[in-house]
Protein backbone atom coordinates (compact mmCIF):
# COMPACT_ATOMS: atom_id res chain seq x y z
CA UNK A 1 0.00 0.00 0.00
CA UNK A 2 1.42 3.48 -1.00
CA UNK A 3 1.96 6.21 1.80
CA UNK A 4 1.64 9.74 1.06
CA UNK A 5 3.50 11.94 4.07
CA UNK A 6 2.60 14.64 5.00
CA UNK A 7 4.82 18.32 4.12
CA UNK A 8 5.04 19.59 7.96
CA UNK A 9 3.42 22.96 8.29
CA UNK A 10 6.43 25.25 7.36
CA UNK A 11 6.08 29.05 6.86
CA UNK A 12 8.25 30.81 3.98
CA UNK A 13 11.24 31.38 6.39
CA UNK A 14 11.58 27.62 7.33
CA UNK A 15 12.08 26.81 3.47
CA UNK A 16 14.78 29.76 2.43
CA UNK A 17 17.74 27.58 2.96
CA UNK A 18 16.29 24.00 3.09
CA UNK A 19 17.55 21.30 0.79
CA UNK A 20 14.57 20.81 0.01
CA UNK A 21 13.83 24.11 -1.35
CA UNK A 22 16.99 23.11 -3.29
CA UNK A 23 14.93 20.14 -4.87
CA UNK A 24 12.22 22.15 -5.27
CA UNK A 25 14.54 24.84 -7.47
CA UNK A 26 15.64 21.94 -9.51
CA UNK A 27 12.74 20.28 -10.41
CA UNK A 28 11.26 23.90 -11.75
CA UNK A 29 14.23 24.12 -13.43
CA UNK A 30 14.24 20.71 -14.83
CA UNK A 31 10.72 20.42 -15.93
CA UNK A 32 11.28 24.12 -18.04
CA UNK A 33 14.34 23.05 -19.86
CA UNK A 34 12.57 19.51 -20.91
CA UNK A 35 9.47 21.27 -22.16
CA UNK A 36 11.53 23.36 -23.97
CA UNK A 37 12.50 27.23 -25.03
CA UNK A 38 9.26 29.63 -24.59
CA UNK A 39 7.25 26.80 -23.28
CA UNK A 40 5.43 26.81 -19.47
CA UNK A 41 4.44 24.82 -17.24
CA UNK A 42 1.90 24.91 -14.45
CA UNK A 43 2.92 25.19 -10.75
CA UNK A 44 0.94 21.98 -10.41
CA UNK A 45 3.08 19.77 -12.50
CA UNK A 46 6.01 20.88 -10.70
CA UNK A 47 4.41 20.08 -7.05
CA UNK A 48 2.76 16.77 -8.65
CA UNK A 49 6.63 15.65 -10.28
CA UNK A 50 8.25 16.46 -6.47
CA UNK A 51 5.05 14.52 -4.95
CA UNK A 52 6.28 11.14 -7.10
CA UNK A 53 9.71 11.61 -6.13
CA UNK A 54 9.53 13.05 -2.08
CA UNK A 55 6.46 10.76 -1.45
CA UNK A 56 4.62 13.99 -0.01
CA UNK A 57 0.80 14.52 -1.39
CA UNK A 58 1.28 17.04 -4.00
CA UNK A 59 -1.08 19.98 -2.59
CA UNK A 60 0.65 20.18 0.51
CA UNK A 61 3.84 21.15 -2.29
CA UNK A 62 1.45 23.71 -3.81
CA UNK A 63 2.67 26.70 -1.36
CA UNK A 64 6.13 25.92 -0.93
CA UNK A 65 6.39 25.85 -4.85
CA UNK A 66 4.96 28.73 -5.50
CA UNK A 67 7.51 30.43 -2.82
CA UNK A 68 10.24 29.21 -4.48
CA UNK A 69 9.06 29.99 -8.07
CA UNK A 70 8.98 33.46 -6.38
CA UNK A 71 12.47 33.55 -5.83
CA UNK A 72 13.07 32.60 -9.33
CA UNK A 73 11.40 34.94 -10.86
CA UNK A 74 12.69 37.81 -8.04
CA UNK A 75 16.35 36.62 -9.67
CA UNK A 76 15.08 36.51 -13.10
CA UNK A 77 15.22 33.24 -14.05
CA UNK A 78 11.93 32.41 -14.36
CA UNK A 79 8.50 34.57 -14.77
CA UNK A 80 5.12 33.76 -13.69
CA UNK A 81 2.37 34.35 -16.27
CA UNK A 82 -1.55 34.21 -16.15
CA UNK A 83 -3.26 35.03 -19.52
CA UNK A 84 -0.05 35.27 -21.29
CA UNK A 85 0.59 38.08 -18.98
CA UNK A 86 3.61 38.28 -16.31
CA UNK A 87 2.36 38.63 -12.58
CA UNK A 88 4.03 38.66 -8.80
CA UNK A 89 2.91 34.78 -8.17
CA UNK A 90 2.84 35.92 -4.72
CA UNK A 91 -0.36 38.12 -5.16
CA UNK A 92 -1.51 36.03 -8.22
CA UNK A 93 -4.88 33.95 -7.48
CA UNK A 94 -5.67 30.63 -9.34
CA UNK A 95 -3.96 28.96 -11.98
CA UNK A 96 -0.22 30.15 -12.55
CA UNK A 97 1.73 29.08 -15.62
CA UNK A 98 5.69 29.33 -15.14
CA UNK A 99 8.32 29.96 -18.21
CA UNK A 100 12.10 30.69 -18.23
CA UNK A 101 12.74 34.09 -18.67
CA UNK A 102 14.15 35.40 -22.10
CA UNK A 103 17.44 36.75 -23.03
CA UNK A 104 17.40 39.91 -24.61
CA UNK A 105 16.64 38.40 -28.90
CA UNK A 106 15.93 35.41 -27.16
CA UNK A 107 12.53 33.47 -26.74
CA UNK A 108 14.17 31.29 -24.04
CA UNK A 109 16.71 31.54 -21.62
CA UNK A 110 18.41 28.02 -21.90
CA UNK A 111 22.06 28.29 -21.48
CA UNK A 112 24.09 26.92 -24.06
CA UNK A 113 21.17 26.21 -27.00
CA UNK A 114 20.77 28.25 -29.82
CA UNK A 115 17.22 30.49 -29.72
CA UNK A 116 15.46 31.58 -32.23
CA UNK A 117 16.00 35.64 -32.97
CA UNK A 118 12.73 37.22 -31.75
CA UNK A 119 11.94 39.46 -34.66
Amino acid sequence: MLTIRRIPDLNDQDMMGDAFAERIRECVLELLIARGPGRTICVSEAAQTLATRSGYHWHDLMRPVRTISAQLADSGTIEALQQEEIVDIRVARGPVRLRLRALPGQRSALPGQRSAEVG
